[in-house]
């Protein structure tokens, strides 16, 4: 009886150190460098701080981008959406924008330039 009791003891000692063994410290030293430092996970473990702060970036553009939309007409609105997918459609080209509102392609061109312009002034009275 004794016996079976330190087996089941070793398992249940075995069992609980290899959940241990899965949980890994930030901090725990993988390595020593040359210097005599220890390298530590959480040196090695991460991203770069451009990866956050672009997409921070995207998001605050996207952001500014919609506020400025919404000062343009429902006109202008409408066509800087069909050209380039802001309401989560495909891009269209000038000529495919021109057909579906009945205008030239030149013309679309034109108002587009016009559009671009004023959305940047929009954008640097938010900045």
């Amino acid at each position: 009886y004794a016996s079976r009791c330190i087996e089941n003891e070793i398992l249940m000692f075995l069992r609980r150190n290899s959940k241990i063994k899965s949980e890994v410290s930030f901090d725990e030293p993988l390595n020593i460098d040359w210097d005599g430092n220890e390298l530590l996970l959480s040196d090695v473990l991460g991203t770069e701080n451009d990866i956050i702060y672009r997409d921070l970036e995207e998001q605050v553009d996207k952001k500014l981008l919609y506020n400025a939309l919404d000062k343009l007409s429902e006109r202008e609105r409408v066509i800087m959406e069909l050209r380039f997918g802001l309401s989560g459609e495909e891009e269209k080209t000038q000529k495919d924008v021109a057909d579906m509102l009945g205008i030239s392609q030149s013309y679309i061109s034109r108002l587009e330039k016009r559009i671009i312009k004023r959305l940047q002034k929009e954008f640097h009275k938010m900045i």
